[in-house]
Protein backbone atom coordinates (compact mmCIF):
# COMPACT_ATOMS: atom_id res chain seq x y z
CA UNK A 1 0.00 0.00 0.00
CA UNK A 2 1.79 3.29 -1.07
CA UNK A 3 1.57 6.83 1.06
CA UNK A 4 -1.70 8.23 -1.38
CA UNK A 5 -3.51 4.57 -0.64
CA UNK A 6 -2.90 4.82 3.02
CA UNK A 7 -3.47 8.73 3.46
CA UNK A 8 -6.75 7.40 1.21
CA UNK A 9 -8.04 4.72 3.36
CA UNK A 10 -7.42 6.61 6.62
CA UNK A 11 -9.05 10.01 5.44
CA UNK A 12 -12.33 7.73 4.55
CA UNK A 13 -12.26 6.02 7.75
CA UNK A 14 -12.32 9.48 10.06
CA UNK A 15 -15.16 10.86 7.10
CA UNK A 16 -13.09 13.42 5.66
CA UNK A 17 -13.49 15.26 2.86
CA UNK A 18 -10.40 16.17 1.02
CA UNK A 19 -12.02 19.89 1.71
CA UNK A 20 -11.32 19.13 5.78
CA UNK A 21 -8.48 17.48 5.63
CA UNK A 22 -6.70 20.68 3.42
CA UNK A 23 -8.22 22.77 5.44
CA UNK A 24 -6.65 21.08 8.81
CA UNK A 25 -3.81 21.30 7.68
CA UNK A 26 -3.32 24.44 6.21
CA UNK A 27 -3.23 23.48 2.50
CA UNK A 28 -5.60 22.46 -0.67
CA UNK A 29 -7.60 20.36 -2.08
CA UNK A 30 -5.68 19.90 -5.06
CA UNK A 31 -3.36 19.17 -2.84
CA UNK A 32 -4.25 16.27 -1.25
CA UNK A 33 -6.14 14.71 -4.24
CA UNK A 34 -2.33 15.00 -5.76
CA UNK A 35 -1.22 12.96 -2.36
CA UNK A 36 -3.61 10.67 -2.71
CA UNK A 37 -3.31 9.95 -6.42
CA UNK A 38 0.50 9.38 -5.79
CA UNK A 39 1.36 12.57 -7.90
CA UNK A 40 3.12 14.13 -5.06
CA UNK A 41 4.40 14.02 -1.52
CA UNK A 42 4.01 16.47 1.58
CA UNK A 43 6.43 18.85 3.71
CA UNK A 44 7.51 17.61 6.60
CA UNK A 45 5.91 19.49 8.28
CA UNK A 46 2.32 18.37 7.02
CA UNK A 47 3.02 14.98 7.40
CA UNK A 48 3.39 15.66 10.81
CA UNK A 49 0.08 17.13 11.14
CA UNK A 50 -1.20 14.23 9.21
CA UNK A 51 0.31 11.86 11.76
CA UNK A 52 -1.43 13.77 14.32
CA UNK A 53 -4.49 13.81 13.09
CA UNK A 54 -4.91 10.19 12.11
CA UNK A 55 -3.25 9.06 15.32
CA UNK A 56 -0.34 7.05 13.45
CA UNK A 57 3.23 6.80 13.13
CA UNK A 58 5.18 8.63 10.80
CA UNK A 59 7.05 4.74 9.98
CA UNK A 60 3.52 3.69 9.05
CA UNK A 61 3.04 6.56 6.53
CA UNK A 62 6.32 6.37 4.58
CA UNK A 63 6.74 2.28 4.23
CA UNK A 64 4.84 1.04 1.09
CA UNK A 65 3.26 -2.07 2.27
CA UNK A 66 1.52 -4.53 -0.13
CA UNK A 67 -2.33 -5.08 0.22
CA UNK A 68 -3.92 -7.20 3.01
CA UNK A 69 -3.18 -10.65 1.26
CA UNK A 70 0.54 -9.59 0.27
CA UNK A 71 1.58 -7.96 3.19
CA UNK A 72 5.15 -7.76 4.00
CA UNK A 73 7.34 -8.76 6.75
CA UNK A 74 5.97 -5.55 8.74
CA UNK A 75 3.06 -6.82 10.01
CA UNK A 76 -0.45 -5.79 10.48
CA UNK A 77 -1.43 -2.87 10.86
CA UNK A 78 -3.76 -2.29 14.35
CA UNK A 79 -5.55 1.10 14.53
CA UNK A 80 -6.77 2.19 18.41
CA UNK A 81 -10.48 1.09 17.41
CA UNK A 82 -9.13 -2.24 16.36
CA UNK A 83 -6.99 -3.17 19.51
CA UNK A 84 -9.81 -2.00 22.11
CA UNK A 85 -12.18 -3.87 20.49
CA UNK A 86 -9.92 -7.06 20.32
CA UNK A 87 -8.84 -6.56 23.88
CA UNK A 88 -13.03 -5.75 24.82
CA UNK A 89 -13.75 -8.96 23.36
CA UNK A 90 -11.24 -11.02 24.94
CA UNK A 91 -12.03 -10.01 27.81
CA UNK A 92 -15.89 -11.71 27.22
CA UNK A 93 -14.52 -14.68 25.86
CA UNK A 94 -12.00 -15.42 28.80
CA UNK A 95 -15.10 -14.27 31.33
CA UNK A 96 -17.20 -17.13 29.82
CA UNK A 97 -14.37 -19.69 29.72
CA UNK A 98 -13.80 -18.97 33.58
CA UNK A 99 -17.30 -19.14 34.12
CA UNK A 100 -17.73 -22.41 32.31
CA UNK A 101 -14.90 -23.84 34.31
CA UNK A 102 -16.79 -22.60 37.57
CA UNK A 103 -19.57 -24.19 37.01
CA UNK A 104 -18.11 -27.51 36.70
CA UNK A 105 -16.72 -27.61 39.53
CA UNK A 106 -19.84 -26.48 41.55
CA UNK A 107 -21.09 -29.63 40.47
CA UNK A 108 -19.25 -30.85 43.05
CA UNK A 109 -21.93 -29.28 45.33
CA UNK A 110 -24.78 -31.03 45.02
CA UNK A 111 -23.16 -34.45 44.83
CA UNK A 112 -21.95 -33.57 48.87
CA UNK A 113 -25.01 -32.32 49.51
CA UNK A 114 -27.70 -34.83 48.32
CA UNK A 115 -26.18 -37.84 49.14
CA UNK A 116 -29.34 -39.06 50.07
CA UNK A 117 -30.95 -37.99 47.57
CA UNK A 118 -30.33 -39.09 44.52
CA UNK A 119 -33.15 -37.45 41.97
CA UNK A 120 -31.67 -33.64 43.67
CA UNK A 121 -28.25 -34.89 43.43
CA UNK A 122 -28.19 -35.70 39.89
CA UNK A 123 -30.67 -33.01 38.72
CA UNK A 124 -28.20 -30.48 40.48
CA UNK A 125 -25.10 -31.98 38.66
CA UNK A 126 -27.00 -31.46 35.33
CA UNK A 127 -27.62 -28.22 35.76
CA UNK A 128 -24.56 -27.19 36.59
CA UNK A 129 -23.06 -29.33 33.67
CA UNK A 130 -24.85 -27.80 30.99
CA UNK A 131 -24.33 -23.99 32.26
CA UNK A 132 -20.72 -24.66 32.18
CA UNK A 133 -20.97 -26.57 29.25
CA UNK A 134 -22.89 -23.30 27.67
CA UNK A 135 -20.59 -20.64 29.04
CA UNK A 136 -17.72 -22.22 28.05
CA UNK A 137 -19.67 -22.65 24.50
CA UNK A 138 -20.41 -19.27 24.39
CA UNK A 139 -16.84 -18.29 25.48
CA UNK A 140 -15.65 -20.28 21.95
CA UNK A 141 -17.96 -18.72 19.50
CA UNK A 142 -17.06 -14.83 21.21
CA UNK A 143 -14.46 -14.03 18.72
CA UNK A 144 -15.21 -12.19 15.54
CA UNK A 145 -14.04 -13.30 12.52
CA UNK A 146 -12.43 -9.75 11.91
CA UNK A 147 -9.98 -10.68 14.94
CA UNK A 148 -8.59 -13.77 13.89
CA UNK A 149 -5.89 -12.24 11.74
CA UNK A 150 -4.39 -10.62 15.16
CA UNK A 151 -3.24 -14.00 16.07
CA UNK A 152 -1.98 -14.96 12.95
CA UNK A 153 0.41 -11.91 11.94
CA UNK A 154 3.06 -9.55 13.36
CA UNK A 155 1.54 -6.90 14.31
CA UNK A 156 1.96 -3.17 14.06
CA UNK A 157 0.16 -1.58 16.59
CA UNK A 158 -0.59 2.43 16.39
CA UNK A 159 1.85 3.93 17.55
CA UNK A 160 0.04 6.58 20.53
CA UNK A 161 -2.03 4.21 21.60
CA UNK A 162 1.19 1.54 22.56
CA UNK A 163 2.39 4.50 24.21
CA UNK A 164 -0.91 4.59 26.24
CA UNK A 165 -1.46 1.08 27.09
CA UNK A 166 2.65 0.87 28.07
CA UNK A 167 1.43 3.79 30.49
CA UNK A 168 -1.67 1.66 31.69
CA UNK A 169 0.37 -1.52 31.90
CA UNK A 170 2.95 -0.06 34.48
CA UNK A 171 0.50 2.06 36.11
CA UNK A 172 -1.35 -1.36 37.42
CA UNK A 173 1.89 -3.21 38.05
CA UNK A 174 1.12 -5.30 41.42
CA UNK A 175 2.38 -2.53 44.35
CA UNK A 176 3.88 -4.58 47.23
CA UNK A 177 3.82 -2.92 50.39
CA UNK A 178 6.41 -3.99 53.01
CA UNK A 179 9.77 -5.85 51.98
CA UNK A 180 11.77 -7.43 54.60
CA UNK A 181 15.05 -7.85 53.15
CA UNK A 182 17.90 -10.16 55.67
CA UNK A 183 21.39 -9.25 54.77
CA UNK A 184 24.66 -10.32 56.09
CA UNK A 185 28.32 -8.46 54.14
CA UNK A 186 27.66 -8.79 50.73
CA UNK A 187 24.70 -6.24 50.04
CA UNK A 188 22.37 -6.51 47.18
CA UNK A 189 22.87 -7.86 43.68
CA UNK A 190 21.76 -5.52 40.99
CA UNK A 191 18.93 -7.88 39.77
CA UNK A 192 17.42 -7.14 43.00
CA UNK A 193 17.97 -3.61 43.19
CA UNK A 194 15.89 -3.29 39.83
CA UNK A 195 13.13 -5.65 40.70
CA UNK A 196 12.59 -2.98 43.90
CA UNK A 197 12.58 -0.57 41.83
CA UNK A 198 10.17 -1.97 39.21
CA UNK A 199 8.14 -3.76 41.70
CA UNK A 200 7.31 -0.43 43.31
CA UNK A 201 7.15 -1.56 46.79
CA UNK A 202 6.41 0.73 49.29
CA UNK A 203 8.27 0.06 52.25
CA UNK A 204 11.42 -1.82 52.61
CA UNK A 205 13.00 -2.87 56.43
CA UNK A 206 16.46 -3.75 55.29
CA UNK A 207 19.08 -5.24 57.83
CA UNK A 208 23.05 -5.26 57.09
CA UNK A 209 25.99 -6.06 58.87
CA UNK A 210 28.42 -3.93 56.72
CA UNK A 211 28.40 -0.02 57.17
CA UNK A 212 29.93 0.13 53.72
CA UNK A 213 28.10 -1.98 52.04
CA UNK A 214 24.70 -0.67 53.40
CA UNK A 215 25.77 3.09 52.58
CA UNK A 216 26.26 1.73 48.68
CA UNK A 217 23.11 0.32 48.88
CA UNK A 218 21.16 3.11 49.93
CA UNK A 219 23.20 5.48 47.42
CA UNK A 220 22.16 3.08 44.73
CA UNK A 221 18.04 3.34 45.97
CA UNK A 222 18.17 6.84 46.32
CA UNK A 223 16.90 7.92 43.43
CA UNK A 224 13.18 5.89 44.51
CA UNK A 225 13.16 5.62 48.20
CA UNK A 226 14.18 8.36 51.26
CA UNK A 227 15.18 7.01 54.75
CA UNK A 228 13.07 7.30 57.19
CA UNK A 229 14.19 5.50 60.23
CA UNK A 230 17.69 3.68 61.14
CA UNK A 231 18.50 1.72 64.16
CA UNK A 232 22.09 0.00 65.30
CA UNK A 233 21.99 -3.42 67.30
CA UNK A 234 23.80 -5.65 69.07
CA UNK A 235 24.50 -8.99 67.66
CA UNK A 236 24.33 -12.24 68.77
CA UNK A 237 26.82 -13.38 71.16
CA UNK A 238 28.57 -15.51 68.66
CA UNK A 239 29.43 -12.96 66.06
CA UNK A 240 31.37 -9.66 66.57
CA UNK A 241 29.22 -7.93 63.74
CA UNK A 242 27.19 -4.85 64.13
CA UNK A 243 23.59 -5.05 62.13
CA UNK A 244 22.22 -1.69 62.07
CA UNK A 245 18.45 -2.09 60.34
CA UNK A 246 17.37 0.69 57.59
CA UNK A 247 13.45 1.21 57.38
CA UNK A 248 13.05 3.01 53.76
CA UNK A 249 9.88 4.48 51.97
CA UNK A 250 8.99 5.12 48.28
CA UNK A 251 8.81 8.47 47.39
Amino acid sequence: MTFGEKLFKLRKEKGFSQETLAEQIGTTRQAVSKWENNQGFPETEKLLQISDIFEISLDFLLKDEKSSDERKEGGYYVSKEMATGYLANQKKESTCIGMGFMFWALAGIPYVMFANHLTWRFLGMAVFTIAGISSFVSGLFLEQESYKVLKEEPLILDYKYRKELSGLYYAKKKIYDTLVIQNERFGLSDTIKNSIKIAKIKTIIYSCQSYTTLAKDLADLESNYQLEKIVALDSSCHNSYLTTIVKLVRK
